[in-house]
């Protein structure tokens, strides 16, 4: 079940702080009011430590995603050069291997509308 962290960090702190304000020595079924602060302190403190990850992940993500946008336009060369080299080309089982399609494989595109039997 998913907590909504924000609506209970927005109530706790409005209760502490009239808590502090009010009745700070009083204890409320066994709680006391520097407890309470400490506990939301705690998660404030896990709060801003969850955030810092989530920076971390976020930058992470993103120099991945730029080593692989380099190594796709690396790919598309290596591609166009195997094609364009004197020893390969289109038609050499290494363009093949590489997952391409050989040249000599390709069929010609030319595509005729068959007739139907009605005039």
């Amino acid at each position: 079940m998913a907590v909504d962290c924000k609506k209970i960090r927005e109530r706790v702190t409005r209760m502490n702080t009239a808590w502090a304000q009010g009745a700070q020595t009083v204890t409320f079924r066994g709680i006391k009011q520097a407890v309470f602060q400490a506990k939301i302190q705690n998660a404030a403190a896990i709060e801003q430590e969850h955030a810092d990850l989530q920076a971390q992940l976020r930058i992470k993500a993103n120099e991945r995603d730029s080593i692989y946008s380099s190594l796709n336009d690396d790919s598309i060369n290596v591609r166009e050069g195997i094609e364009g080299h004197e020893d390969f080309g289109k038609d050499h089982p290494l363009y093949e291997g590489m997952g391409f399609k050989l040249e000599s494989d390709r069929a010609s595109g030319l595509t005729r509308k068959k007739k139907t039997g009605k005039t």
